[in-house]
């Protein structure tokens, strides 16, 4: 359940802008694969990628504190932080998750993502 809940984040992630561009999606490709998920988790995934998940419903999947930053850190993963709205998408994850400033200045310097927390 963990990595699908993980794989609808990066969807969500990156439909923060409103279009899941190439690059986005083959990322997200790559994660199906690696996740050895089962015909119907591949089926619902697939539907998922037409219809991305809200953050209300991402959170609410969530329950633990690990899982909580393995969430953003995927959606971090899963997209070019580039726009406004993506900026404004992950403070906004990172707020519905409960995820301190330096909790997220963490997984940014662990991930090498950089200029994100400028914006946040």
């Amino acid at each position: 359940q963990d990595a699908v809940l993980l794989i609808r984040a990066m969807i969500a992630a990156a439909n923060a802008d409103g279009t899941v561009d190439q690059e986005e999606r083959q990322r997200i490709l790559e994660k199906f694969r690696a996740a050895n998920l089962s015909p119907e988790e591949q089926s619902f995934l697939a539907g998922e990628l037409l219809n991305p998940a809200d953050i209300d419903q991402l959170a609410a999947g969530v329950h633990s504190a690990e899982t909580a930053r393995q969430l953003y850190a995927v959606s971090l993963l899963a997209i070019t932080v580039d726009s406004d709205a993506e900026r404004a998408y992950l403070q906004t994850l990172a707020d519905r998750l409960g995820l301190s400033a330096s909790e997220r200045d963490f997984i940014h310097k662990n991930l090498g993502v950089e200029g994100v927390e400028a914006a946040m």
